[in-house]
């Protein structure tokens, strides 16, 4: 399931997507293997989220299902909006582009976060970008410090 704002506005949430794949298998035998919603330091309600424990990430995971997070960088958007400073308190030396690919990694509960990239050199950017996450005390302060600007 993939949805943009479906959970953030309340649509649905992942135990009534999964009453709804048991109804229409008819069993608890069905289809419904991963939810797929934006995870990004704009889109941050779910990084909120998960950090308190809640939320469709939490759920899901807790239902066995894979989680994505798609537009970690919004986009391009976060790229050209966030500074040199919040890269630099994400992590010294991150570029912005890397350090909002790392934000988004570093989320609890979500298995793969999904990047695009334009060139091979953009790509081994991103994994490296995104290959050791933030512990949790550092990406709680950075949530923390998003949340009063």
């Amino acid at each position: 399931m993939a949805t943009w704002s479906g959970f953030q506005h309340g649509a649905f949430t992942v135990p009534e997507l999964l009453g709804l794949a048991k109804e229409a298998a008819g069993s608890s035998e069905n289809h419904l293997r991963a939810i797929q919603q934006p995870v990004s330091l704009v889109m941050s309600r779910p990084i909120a989220l998960a950090l308190a424990g809640r939320g469709p990430l939490v759920h899901a995971r807790a239902a066995g299902l894979i989680t994505f997070g798609a537009a970690p960088l919004h986009g391009g958007e976060l790229a050209t909006l966030a500074t040199p400073e919040l890269a630099e308190f994400v992590r010294a030396g991150a570029s912005p582009a890397a350090a909002c690919l790392l934000a988004a990694a570093s989320c609890p509960n979500l298995d793969v976060v999904l990047v695009s990239a334009s060139t091979e050199q953009h790509w081994n950017a991103a994994k490296d970008a995104i290959a050791s996450p933030l512990d949790r005390g550092q990406f709680r302060k950075v949530i923390d410090v998003l949340a009063q600007g």
